[in-house]
């Protein structure tokens, strides 16, 4: 199967999805834009699911026998090692609004590593430090230690050269523990979404204080045609 194991739908509120894990009380919210109809995205998968011969399990009271032969596969014992780091960061996860400069955060696993890519526009720095100062503050943050990295914050780009991308790579892991690990790469460039990427975050209601801090209005990337050469398929967000 694919997907998280376990994973169910609780119920809907308006435009928040709630979602919970088979035998837990406990949710998520996944607040969608005014005007999100989560009944009918979730009917319309369903039905592609299943016209593709793959069962939908989100609604199953109990585990499933798919779900329960995966729970032996090596892989799922591997991706289960990130459940302290997936938690550590469900719960500091307004850090990437309120401390990053990135107008866009996607997210994906690969075997025990979790991958976060951030991109800001070259009129915003990555802001990088900052943002690893308080994720791993002493206090109050997760136990992540710098394992490695590698910063181009210095290198020397063209300004005139519409595919520019620099990025800054790091992998944290446990202080402690050898468990899975956190990688976070904060790329540099020119905007990846859509022909007006301020436009589309505006209208769909992205506080303007957090609009003008990670894609200013002056900026050329606000308001010139951009766009991915190709499709990702990953578990993506857009902050907003």
């Amino acid at each position: 199967m694919t997907g998280v194991i376990g994973l169910r739908v609780a119920g809907i509120e308006g435009a928040d999805l709630h979602l919970t894990l088979s035998g837990s009380s406990s949710r998520v919210v996944l607040r969608g834009v005014p005007g999100t109809r989560w009944e009918e995205l979730l009917d319309e998968r369903w039905r592609r699911y299943e016209e593709a011969g793959f069962p939908p399990l989100w609604q199953s009271a109990t585990l499933t026998d798919y779900e329960e032969a995966d729970l032996n596969n090596e892989w799922w014992r591997a991706e289960r090692d990130l459940d302290w780091l997936g938690s550590a960061l469900l719960r500091r996860i307004a850090l990437f609004h309120t401390s990053s400069t990135a107008y866009s955060t996607r997210s994906w696993i690969t075997g025990d590593e979790w991958i976060f890519e951030l991109d800001t526009v070259l009129d915003v720095p990555p802001g990088h430090d900052d943002f690893l100062g308080r994720l791993m503050d002493p206090v109050w943050g997760p136990a992540l230690r710098i394992d490695r990295h590698h910063c181009s914050c210095d290198e020397p780009r063209d300004p005139g050269d519409r595919l520019y991308l620099r990025q800054c790579t790091y992998h944290l892991t446990h202080r402690e523990l050898p468990l899975g690990g956190l990688q976070l790469r904060f790329r540099h460039g020119h905007a990846v979404y859509g022909s007006d990427a301020r436009t589309t975050l505006k209208s769909i209601g992205s506080p303007l204080k957090w609009l003008d801090r990670v894609l200013p209005a002056k900026s050329l990337d606000a308001q010139a045609f951009t766009g991915r050469r190709a499709s990702v398929q990953r578990l993506e967000t857009r902050s907003h």
